[in-house]
């Protein structure tokens, strides 16, 4: 009975660390490997403002990863839940 707890306890691990940390990412649907960074700089003589913009390496989790993460750790969750309940109503009925 015991031998399905882990993959119940490692599906739902998958799920809560992936959802918290696609949250702490920004929720974003698409996952984002680089982020724009806008430098502007003032020009002391002609007084305007230009802007540079510069691409920086920055990985960000998007939903398009997350989601099928979060469906294998739910589906880990459920099958271990499923084997372990079945497994116990089996015992239950042969007594």
């Amino acid at each position: 009975m015991r031998r399905w707890k882990p993959l119940q306890w490692f599906g739902a691990f998958i799920v809560v660390l992936t959802a918290a940390i696609w949250l702490a990412h920004g929720g974003h649907v698409f996952t984002k490997d680089r982020r724009m960074v806008v430098h502007r700089e003032a020009d002391p003589i002609f007084g305007t403002t230009r802007e540079r913009v510069e691409w920086q390496p920055d990985f960000r989790l998007g939903l398009d990863i997350a989601g099928p993460l979060v469906a294998v750790g739910t589906g880990m969750w459920f099958l271990g839940w499923w084997r372990q309940r079945r497994r116990s109503i089996m015992s239950h009925t042969r007594g």
